[in-house]
């Protein structure tokens, strides 16, 4: 998958009970590296990628619960 693109689907609680699912679009691995460390403390997160494998187009869907970043 040496070319990727894709989406970073974030929600954030907008108070008690509401949560907002937000679409941050990428166009490589950088990109979506960048979208995540803006989207810090978010919760229930999703990632689509899409490109080419074995000369095939493939989808990959991962599921999050949390991320943050780690401070070492």
């Amino acid at each position: 998958m040496a070319d990727v693109e894709g989406t970073l689907f974030v929600a954030r609680s907008t108070g008690p009970g509401a949560v907002r699912e937000e679409q941050l679009s990428f166009r490589d691995l950088q990109s979506l590296l960048d979208a995540c460390t803006s989207s810090e403390g978010t919760a229930l997160v999703r990632v689509e990628i899409v490109g080419t494998s074995a000369g095939e187009r493939r989808r990959l869907v991962l599921d999050f619960g949390h991320f943050g970043r780690d401070e070492e």
